[in-house]
């Protein structure tokens, strides 16, 4: 996990350590889809915040299973596979590592390197932190993709250009 640029960074998580995700979790996110909204899931296999002894995050990573992506039509889902769409023969991982975080009024922002079917590109994703009475921490991540960054090739009216992600994870300091 490289560590983040900049001078600065802020706390998101209570205590130093390693985190990491508690139990398995899923990542959802909605497209445009003929009209209307197509909403779906991703598993999300690891995650991982770094906290330096400062309270500072050092850095966070993930990564999802995209080849097990649910949208609850089974044609849809074997259509995504396609080499012109995600291609999940040969890329079945979704990939994130952080570059930055910065805090702001009502949480954090987290930009970072998303690397989907092959093609790495710069994200920025909305995140909120909460501590849990078992010691645990849910971590809450929201952003959007332009799909057309990551070749992810189809007709503006049969896909919507912006995905709509939300990852909700919760994560345990080992």
């Amino acid at each position: 996990m490289p560590p983040f640029s900049g001078s600065a960074t802020a706390r998101l998580l209570p205590a130093v350590g390693t985190w990491t995700v508690h139990e398995p979790m899923i990542a959802t996110f909605s497209v445009g889809n003929l009209g209307k909204r197509v909403a779906g899931t991703i598993p999300v296999t690891s995650a991982e915040v770094d906290v330096a002894e400062d309270g500072t995050v050092r850095g966070a990573s993930a990564e999802l299973d995209i080849a097990a992506i649910d949208t609850g039509h089974t044609r849809r889902d074997r259509d995504l596979r396609k080499p012109n769409l995600l291609d999940l023969a040969n890329h079945p991982r979704m990939t994130f590592s952080s570059t930055r975080l910065a805090e702001h009024d009502s949480g954090w922002t987290v930009a970072g390197l998303l690397t989907v079917k092959g093609t790495t590109r710069e994200i920025s994703l909305d995140a909120t932190a909460e501590l849990q009475a078992d010691g645990t921490v849910r971590l809450r991540l929201t952003g959007q993709l332009d799909r057309t960054d990551y070749g992810i090739k189809a007709p503006r009216f049969m896909i919507g250009k912006t995905v709509d992600i939300d990852i909700d994870i919760t994560l345990r300091r080992q």
